[in-house]
């Protein structure tokens, strides 16, 4: 990510500007004076006044002697780069550390291996020259010709990693070739061969956005046709028109929720927005942010940082940007509060910095001042700005007169259709309004045909190979288990329930069951309440957070290991709340069968059933629908478990079906245990098997979440 400084100048005395160590604010560059400017509080107003006489104070891209600072003006202090926020009286400078003027290398090639640094690459890097001889077609017909007269000479350059990198797509290389006049991509630098030099220039983190004859289908029905648009980077794009028009549409296919057809053409960073190393970098903010509430703020960033940042990165600067955001989205104050506590306006800046970690080329917004009072508005609009300006590339669907005065483009969707695309100040000149609600009410048919009939806007498509340093996500498993149980225990009314409800069951069947009580109604009874516990432990697991753990699979997070780690806590609990239902009615009992046994016999109660309620958290759409898979998936186990009705006695399919409901082997294997008999393997065995088959099938589903359409 860019670095990046807030400074907050006192209003009560000369805020310098320099190269000399006394400057308050201090740029160690020959290109800012030793006394450069200075920022004077008076009238209410901050007034900006330039000092030097040769070199560059610019305000909004404009020579300046002296101005009044508005709030959002880029002041330039020789290559240096600051933004103005003002809050009333109150101003904050956000300083880019990285200087604006072009960091262009030329490095002169060989034959010979030469070490080369690639901005945003940190592992090794040496390039050298290569040539390519190719025969043309008359040597091809004449072998004997002499080879030499008739050669031709390709120069390329090769560049070689100490490291693997990887491609867009996630193709691992140590090597890659420069052809002459060809350009590659870096996550920070351009990379080009002009006649044998290497030319290298740093370059913003921010994706370029590409769309051309953009066409989206459900069904037979066309939701969007046609649309078109350029945005480069660090640029704000604002999507607007009326519900129902397509806003949504457009951002879900970004995301790779929706999928266009074959005549059209997305390109993110010049590559397929579906190639899976730009959709790691993409942040996607939905108009309600799917977040933690029982999590605090320091914990939900940390965590968007554990699903977006190399582990070396992580362990080194994931502290530093946390707080550089915190201080940023003003949250400083708000760490070590729990999510659920936070204002509307908070939770989307807690939501936006926890995307922000992984450093995204592109940060997607829906609505993302919905429901926020005018206040909360201004102040995320200002923090917008602010990442545009830190060269994050922004789009988002908007109603909002504040979103619109931030943003560089506005494209104006209508019946699925683009209506209008441009600035918006020629927005506002083409509709004759400079209302954004008039703006809507004034699009129809008719102006959005006209607009497209005038509007001649010559695209061309921009493809380039990108590369990116490999990304290694800090280790999973522990971790997941960790924040889960987190959660579980500060949510007071879920663990007294998971103490409380065994011991109220446990106590009302020691209360049925005496020592006359037939072994096979208690082990039913215990095979019952086990299946209950795993499967209301289990069934929300997955689907109550489904939008974030879909954010973390397409960021590189493992399914299969996030998977392994929901699995453990509801069967840990399960046995735990099991052994207090046991432990009433043993009391009751004058068996006793050997612990181990027991134990291993629970096991084999709780892992099938946890493994199919996750398998039908990751089906379900919502967690009501989820609540609702429960007693169809309890009612098997009771009538097909063979304690009811004997296995002998049911109908041929009711006997199929039994043999794919583990209660079966539960039933079998429980009884012969109470009874100490010798247990047959295959009730393990197959009972294993069936939680092993549902468990696949989960992963499956998981991992699909993360591919495009």
């Amino acid at each position: 990510m860019f670095p990046f400084r807030l400074v907050n100048p006192d209003p009560s005395k000369p805020f310098t500007i320099g190269r000399k160590s006394d400057n308050v604010l201090q740029f160690d560059n020959l290109m800012v004076s030793r006394y450069h400017a200075v920022l004077n509080f008076a009238d209410g107003k901050w007034i900006l006044q330039s000092l030097t006489q040769n070199s560059i104070t610019m305000l909004n891209g404009k020579d300046v002697k002296t101005a009044a600072i508005n709030d959002g003006d880029v002041i330039l202090i020789g290559p240096r780069q600051l933004r103005a926020t003002l809050r009333g009286t109150d101003l904050t400078l956000l300083v880019m550390e990285r200087e604006t003027s072009s960091d262009m290398q030329t490095v002169s090639l060989t034959a010979e291996w030469r070490d080369v640094a690639i901005p945003g690459i940190s592992v090794g890097a040496r390039a050298r020259l290569c040539t390519e001889r190719s025969k043309s077609a008359n040597e091809n017909r004449h072998e004997n010709v002499n080879v030499n007269s008739r050669e031709d000479r390709a120069v390329t350059a090769e560049i070689r990693f100490a490291k693997a990198i990887v491609d867009e797509s996630g193709k691992r290389t140590r090597s890659i070739t420069l052809k002459n006049g060809s350009v590659n991509r870096f996550e920070s630098a351009i990379v080009g061969l002009r006649n044998n030099d290497m030319l290298i220039e740093s370059s913003s983190t921010g994706f370029d956005v590409f769309a051309q004859n953009v066409n989206v289908f459900a069904g037979k029905k066309q939701l969007l046709k046609g649309v078109d648009f350029e945005l480069p980077a660090g640029e704000i794009l604002a999507i607007i028109g009326r519900s129902g028009q397509g806003k949504s549409t457009l951002l879900k296919l970004l995301q790779g929720i929706n999928s266009c057809d074959k005549q059209s053409v997305v390109r993110i960073g010049g590559v397929d927005y579906r190639k899976s190393e730009i959709r790691r970098r993409i942040a996607i903010l939905p108009q309600d942010p799917p977040l933690r509430p029982e999590l605090t703020v320091e914990e939900t960033i940390l965590d968007g940082a554990r699903s977006s940042m190399d582990i070396k990165v992580h362990k080194a600067d994931a502290r530093t940007r946390l707080e550089k955001f915190c201080e940023l989205f003003g949250l400083s104050a708000r760490k070590q509060n729990l999510v659920k506590t936070l204002s509307g306006g908070e939770m989307r800046r807690v939501a936006l910095a926890r995307e922000l970690m992984g450093n995204p080329g592109l940060v997607i917004l829906d609505e993302p001042l919905s429901g926020l009072d005018p206040y909360n508005s201004r102040i995320l609009c200002t923090h917008l700005k602010q990442l545009a300006f830190l060269g994050h590339t922004i789009i988002l669907t908007t109603h909002s007169y504040e979103a619109l005065q931030i943003a560089n483009k506005v494209l104006v969707l209508h019946q699925g259709e683009e209506a209008f695309f441009g600035t918006v100040q020629a927005a506002y000149a083409h509709f004759n309004t400079n209302d954004p609600q008039t703006l809507l009410t004034s699009i129809s048919q008719s102006k959005a045909a006209a607009w497209r009939e005038t509007y001649k806007h010559e695209q061309k498509i921009r493809e380039s190979k990108y590369y990116f340093e490999r990304t290694r996500l800090p280790h999973n498993f522990a971790y997941t288990v960790g924040i889960t149980a987190k959660q579980w225990f500060r949510d007071k009314g879920r663990i007294a329930a998971l103490f409380l409800q065994p011991a109220i069951i446990g106590f009302l069947l020691s209360q049925i069951f005496s020592e006359k009580s037939s072994s096979w109604t208690v082990a039913f009874a215990i095979i019952l309440c086990a299946n209950w516990f795993a499967l209301s432990l289990s069934i929300r697991e997955i689907v109550q957070e489904k939008e974030i753990l879909r954010d973390k699979f397409r960021r590189g997070v493992s399914a299969l290991s996030t998977l392994t780690a929901k699995f453990t806590l509801p069967v840990l609990f399960t046995l735990l709340q099991t052994a207090i239902v046991y432990a009433f009615i043993n009391m009751r009992l004058t068996v006793s069968p050997n612990f181990a046994l027991i134990a291993a016999s629970f096991a084999c109660i709780a892992i099938p059933a946890t493994a199919v309620g996750l398998f039908a958290s990751t089906l379900a759409k919502n967690t009501s629908q989820a609540n609702a898979f429960l007693p169809l998936l309890i009612i098997p186990q009771v009538a097909l478990a063979g304690a009811l009705v004997p296995l002998d006695q049911m109908q041929p399919i009711g006997r199929a079906l039994s043999t794919v409901v583990w209660s079966r082997y539960n039933q079998a294997s429980l009884l012969n245990i109470l009874l100490e008999r010798k247990d047959d393997i295959l009730n393990t065995v197959l009972t294993l098997a069936i939680a092993l088959a549902f468990y696949i099938v989960s992963a499956i589903l998981l991992n699909k979440l993360k591919k495009p359409r």
